[in-house]
Parts: C-alpha cells; sequence; structure tokens
C-alpha cells in the first residue's frame, strides 16, 4: 500500500510539476518562439487543465499522507498533521506541508479566477480584444512561474528530508 501510494505521488508530481514547469516557460517566452501565437499556448494550457488539476488532486493527498508516515509514524492523526519545528527534518516537513497549501490556494486561484478573462475574451475560436488577452496571459504567466517555483521549493525540501542531497 505505502508503495502504491508512493509511486502515486511520483507520478503526480511528475505530470504536475512537468507541466507547471513548461507552460510557465512557454507563456513567459511565448514572445520569443517566431510564429506562435499567444492564444495558441493559452488554448493548449487551458486543454490540458484537467491534466494538471487531477494531478495536483493526487499529489495533494499522497504528498499529506507521506507528511503523517514522516512526522509522527504510529501518532493519532490530530499530532499527525500538526507542524513541528523540534528537529531538521520536521521543519522541512512542516516547510512542505506551508507551501503544499500555498500552492493548493494558488492554483485553484488560477484556475477560477486569472484563467477566467481569457476565457470570456476567447470565444468561438476568436480573440475579441488582443490587448485584453496579452494582459490577462500576462498575469497568468506569473502565477504559474510563482506555482513553478513553490512546486520545485517543496520538492526540494522532500529531497532534503529525504537525504538525497
Amino acid at each position: 500500500m505505502i508503495a502504491t501510494l508512493h509511486v502515486l505521488n511520483l507520478l503526480a508530481g511528475t505530470i504536475h510539476g512537468g507541466a507547471l514547469l513548461v507552460f510557465a516557460l512557454l507563456l513567459n517566452f511565448r514572445k520569443a518562439i517566431p510564429h506562435v501565437k499567444t492564444w495558441d499556448v493559452v488554448r493548449v494550457y487551458r486543454a490540458f487543465g484537467a491534466g494538471i488539476g487531477l494531478s495536483l488532486g493526487a499529489f495533494v493527498p499522497t504528498e499529506l499522507y507521506r507528511h503523517i508516515l514522516g512526522m509522527n509514524a504510529g501518532a493519532k492523526l490530530p499530532q499527525a498533521l500538526a507542524l513541528r519545528w523540534d528537529s531538521t527534518d520536521h521543519s522541512f516537513n512542516s516547510a512542505k506541508m506551508i507551501l503544499l497549501f500555498v500552492l493548493w490556494v494558488s492554483y485553484i486561484h488560477l484556475e477560477v479566477w486569472t484563467i477566467e478573462p481569457t476565457r470570456r475574451l476567447d470565444k468561438d475560436g476568436k480573440v475579441t480584444d488582443v490587448a485584453a488577452y496579452e494582459a490577462a496571459t500576462n498575469r497568468i504567466a506569473r502565477q504559474l512561474a510563482f506555482n513553478a517555483v513553490v512546486f520545485a521549493t517543496l520538492l526540494s525540501l522532500g529531497a532534503l528530508t529525504q537525504g538525497w542531497m
């Protein structure tokens, strides 16, 4: 059971983190790529939204389970979910949980509010206001870059607690 959850965690983290990184780079450097229209990149991102959302939906609970295992093996649930700062490993695990919460909230904000203007401005395959669409895309690009940095930091803290570094 633990091995299955670990594999699910790795798979979900790879899909979510990979998509975050790829789309953050594509949207932030879209003007440097010849013959690429902003709305085409955003449409592909929105089309893959279910994959990103489902992978985060699998990553969060499996990461919480790993947190519980790392903090207090055998402890009752409320104690195992507590943030502890009494050792380096507990501090890294607690910081990971804070970052996981930040990532989750930021992703919900991105999907519900930040992307919405591009949906409204892109009707029937035509962008109604290019300047407003570019401004909305810049906000998406910034938030995706933020999420990618939070995710990379979360993974780095995980590596530190596993002794990978």
